[in-house]
């Protein structure tokens, strides 16, 4: 559980509205202001409160509730749990939801006796003081019939002289439904028109620093891009922050994490929001297991004939055991067009690391800029093949060819063979003949912390160091004593930079980040299997 992780009482993201964790703005206490005016002060009538899912409507609601309470307002609330029931069960729920007795007579339990009898036990009650406050949530559910027992009840009440209003809560959507049918005698009574608002980007900053806040913690658990991106990926709607931001939180505190940053925040989305693949297989992860396990039966002897005969185009075309003038020339026919190519590889390249078009463009990628994007990193240089296995990245080799220039993508590495992917398929080939039109051109791409600036070197402190120096120490931030770039920072650098095969200068530029993001666990790398 992450409570311990980020020092919380309790889960500050809860799914369930709660008054206690109740983030109000300037609109909805007016909103709130407004309902207590009209509830306490005018006849009985109709309230509308509208909004888009997840904006906060049963939160105000069950606020108004608890305004009422102090003013003698008895308050019944009904949601969608109920509003498919028929007409009399319906009734009947409205009984037990002001907490009246229901009729014990079976003749009593018509439509109409309901209504009557209801009506008349609220008048009743209402001469001796007492106020009633119907709130129907989620009032796009309702059925037909049941706006036309609204009206009813509403007419017996005013013949009662019953004080009962009524709050319908539902989507936009409830506008026009209440145009049609039964539902416009409901319209015409209503008094009050109440639209709820999605929160604005400043606002939806506050709104989860307000929920941690209530929920106990002492620091913030997001980084500030981190925040920015669950705040945008949010869309103003409470509902949609609290998922976000419950899973993210759950993803941090099983990895250990201690700030929450955008790639934390990309795959809580892909995890909770309805628009991502990953929504539905965690949702219907059963029912996905199940089609997925008989589809396998039935195809999987297909497939293991389809691998084991060699045809399969994911394996590798083997150009090694030709002669090298014969691979060359087959490795040429293999290649697309240099543009083709050139997006194809990148293309892949961003994909095995995960990075999504919101993030970046392949065409913005293939410049090469020192960040393409924050926290995303490329270098380009000069290297063996030697060099490039000790990175153990997959990268973008500039192949020249009697002066023509084509891109292909490194994915593996061994002794005496090479793996390139080449914009649609992949070859192996001998590293002697594959050195005869590589001259050492590579371009790399690597995560970094959005904070590391271009170039460290030794006196230097602040932004960057802790990303540097829990790298130096191999991720362990417990033997860090000092933020500054000291001698012995200096000696730990050069030590990596003659590991990499990097002129040991003892300054981190792009190339040495390179080496030193290198060693994480995350991303991809070179593949095993080849000799």
């Amino acid at each position: 559980m992450y409570l311990h992780t980020f020092g919380l009482r309790e889960p500050p993201f809860a799914e369930a509205p709660d008054p206690r964790f109740a983030c109000l703005f300037t609109r909805e206490r007016e909103l709130l202001a407004h309902c207590e005016y009209a509830l306490l002060s005018t006849a009985p009538a109709v309230i509308l409160l509208t909004g888009d899912a997840g904006v906060g409507k049963t939160l105000l609601c069950m606020l108004l509730e608890a305004e009422m309470a102090p003013h003698g307002v008895r308050t019944a609330t009904l949601n969608s749990a109920v509003h498919s029931q028929h007409a009399a069960d319906w009734l009947r729920s409205l009984y037990l939801a002001f907490g009246l007795p229901l009729p014990l007579s079976a003749e009593a339990n018509t439509e109409s006796h309901l209504i009557d009898g209801l009506a008349m036990t609220l008048g009743r009650l209402s001469h001796q003081g007492q106020r009633f406050l119907l709130v129907i949530d989620d009032a796009s559910d309702l059925r037909e019939e049941s706006f036309s027992l609204l009206d009813q009840l509403m007419q017996a009440a005013e013949h009662t002289h019953a004080w009962l209003h009524i709050v319908l809560a539902g989507e936009p959507g409830l506008r026009d439904r209440l145009q049609e049918g039964a539902a416009r005698a409901i319209d015409a009574r209503i008094r009050t028109r109440l639209p709820l608002a999605t929160l604005s980007p400043e606002e939806s900053e506050r709104y989860v620093r307000h929920r941690l806040h209530i929920a106990g913690t002492t620091r913030m658990p997001f980084s500030r891009l981190g925040l920015r991106s669950l705040c945008e990926d949010g869309e103003g709607s409470p509902a949609r922050l609290n998922a976000l931001a419950n899973r993210a939180l759950e993803r941090a505190g099983e990895r250990g994490e201690q700030s929450i940053g955008e790639r934390t925040l990309a795959q809580a989305a892909q995890e909770v929001l309805p628009q991502y693949a990953r929504y539905w297989l965690r949702r219907y992860r059963r029912l996905v297991w199940i089609a997925g396990a008989a589809i396998t039966l039935l195809v999987i002897a297909g497939v293991a004939g389809y691998f084991l005969s060699g045809r399969s185009p994911s394996r590798p075309k083997n150009l090694v055991t030709v002669s090298p003038e014969q691979a060359l020339s087959k490795l040429r026919d293999a290649l697309p067009a240099p543009e083709v190519g050139q997006l194809r590889v990148w293309g892949e390249l961003l994909a095995r690391w995960q990075v999504g078009s919101k993030e970046t463009s392949v065409a913005n990628a293939i410049n090469c800029d020192a960040t393409i994007f924050p926290g995303f990193a490329c270098v380009s240089g000069r290297g063996s093949l030697d060099q490039l296995r000790r990175f153990d990245r997959p990268m973008v080799l500039e192949l020249d060819d009697s002066g023509k220039k084509q891109q292909v993508l490194l994915v593996g590495a061994g002794d005496t063979t090479v793996r390139l992917y080449l914009g649609g398929k992949y070859v192996e080939l001998a590293r002697t003949a594959f050195q005869d039109i590589w001259k050492g051109q590579f371009y790399a791409v690597f995560r970094v912390d959005p904070n590391m600036p271009s170039r460290l070197k030794r006196g230097d402190n602040g932004e960057g160091m802790r990303w540097l120096l829990a790298h130096l120490t191999d991720g362990s931030t417990a033997a860090i004593t000092s933020a500054d770039f000291d001698r012995g920072v200096e000696t730990r650098v050069k030590l990596v930079q003659e590991r990499f095969g990097i002129a040991a200068d003892g300054i981190v530029g792009p190339e040495t980040m390179f080496a030193l993001s290198a060693t994480d666990q995350d991303g991809p790398h070179l593949v095993r299997n080849v000799p």
